[in-house]
């Protein structure tokens, strides 16, 4: 054995020798009053309890909406994690102007491409000038639709993540007010009835 090796044993020997003398309390770890049990029938209440709240966040889990791939929809056809939430309103708001906005400004894009190859295949000084000034308004107005259309497409993300983050807190409060109103349950054990 190295040197350091034997240094390295020695620490742990000494750290963990302490460790190993205190005795092991059974009472004390095992003490229900510790987690509030007066008796063995609650204990067992608590731990069905625990039982059922983990069955509803499984069911929460499964529903939830997630945040990555609702994202990613929603960037790429605007209005999506809306409609999905049933903010059917919103969504068709959101889609409709993403659309309006980027088809206009296609069409002025369009427009300002067909006086630009005009432009480009004109020989007459008159018709230069002409087309040169008939090429820069559709070109502002296409520049101008498009950057609207991209403030709606990032309010869109946005308002996708709180649409989320509401859907999500709604489920689970469903989820949990449907568990609690729910006196009477059908389970593989039998029948359920809670007062």
């Amino acid at each position: 054995m190295s040197y350091k090796n034997i240094l390295v044993f020695l620490i742990l020997v000494l750290i963990i020798s302490p460790l190993l003398a205190q005795k092991f309390d059974v009472e004390k770890f095992s003490d229900p009053v510790k987690y509030n049990w007066n008796s063995p029938k609650e204990q067992l209440q608590h731990r069905n309890d625990l039982e059922q709240r983990q069955k509803l966040l499984q069911v929460y889990e499964m529903n939830k909406f997630n945040y990555r791939g609702k994202v990613i929809k929603s960037a790429l056809v605007p209005g999506w994690t809306h409609f999905s939430a049933g903010k059917y309103t919103k969504g068709q708001i959101i889609l409709g102007l993403e659309t309006a906005l980027f088809v206009t400004s296609f069409y002025y894009y369009d427009q300002a491409m067909n006086y630009n190859d005009k432009y480009k295949n004109s020989d007459y000084i008159g018709d230069l000038e002409d087309y040169y000034e008939k090429t820069k308004i559709p070109w502002r107005n296409s520049q101008l639709f498009f950057g609207l259309g991209l403030m709606v497409w990032v309010y869109n993300i946005y308002d996708t993540i709180l649409v989320i983050d509401e859907y999500n807190t709604e489920l689970w409060q469903k989820i949990y007010l449907d568990y609690h109103n729910k006196k009477l349950s059908v389970t593989p054990s039998g029948i359920t009835y809670r007062f």
